[in-house]
């Protein structure tokens, strides 16, 4: 069997573009158009996770969420508009570019397979929990 070493190479690209931990929530959110910083913030801190959300106790600080909006336009994820100077303070909206419009409506497909398949993803999660929490539940 031949090993598709340019669909492994794509697999780690994708896991590398989404690895931040908040991209993912920042992608979501900014699907619905253009944000400020304060309104992304607003609108991640509304997100219900649940159960298996393992971060859900570590919620997003403003601080952190700055630094990754930079980050995330300088790798070419989105866009940063140029504070409007006719308002105090001026506003800077973000805005996903339009790569990242099409990788997000190109996800449809796995939207649908993860949904097919959400024993299989609540296993894993529930797997990965007991193996970092360790079989006691101490962590050890």
């Amino acid at each position: 069997m031949a090993v598709d070493r340019e669909l492994l190479r794509q697999f780690y690209d994708l896991k590398q573009l989404l690895s931040d931990k908040w991209a993912p929530a920042i992608l979501v959110t900014l699907a619905e158009g253009r944000m400020r910083r304060v309104d992304i913030l607003s609108t991640i801190h509304s997100f219900s996770y649940g159960e298996e959300w393992s971060d859900r106790n570590a919620p997003l600080q403003d601080s952190i969420l700055a630094r990754t909006l930079k980050r995330m336009t300088e790798e070419g994820l989105l866009v940063r508009t140029e504070p409007d100077t006719t308002t105090f303070p001026p506003e800077v909206y973000y805005s996903l570019t339009p790569p990242m419009e099409e990788f997000l409506a190109a996800v449809g497909p796995v939207r649908e397979w993860s949904r097919r398949h959400a024993d299989l993803i609540g296993r894993a999660q529930a797997h990965r929990r007991r193996q970092s929490t360790g079989a006691d539940g101490t962590g050890e």
